[in-house]
């Protein structure tokens, strides 16, 4: 399994000109976490209610984090025993 760098984006504007704020994570699965157990939501309330066009979102980058390999397993099943 690969995983890949993803930022949680917080997009604004201030007086009609694009902002946005970035939190980095190592997978995507803690991007959404963060977001699902409103971790996010006191900065998210705070720009919400001074800015306008407020948007938050996990993006996925195309830089892998880290990789997960299999483990090579011995051929044939543990209980079999060879002649």
């Amino acid at each position: 399994m690969i995983y890949y760098f993803t930022a949680l984006v917080i997009s604004y504007a201030i007086n009609g000109e694009p902002a946005k704020a970035y939190v980095w994570y190592d997978r995507e699965r803690h991007c959404q976490e963060a977001m699902n157990d409103s971790l996010a939501d006191p900065l998210y309330t705070q720009l919400y209610e001074l800015y306008d066009d407020l948007h938050m979102t996990c993006v996925v980058s195309d830089r892998v984090s880290f990789v997960l390999k299999p483990k090579l397993r011995p051929e044939g099943e543990p209980w079999e025993t060879k002649p």
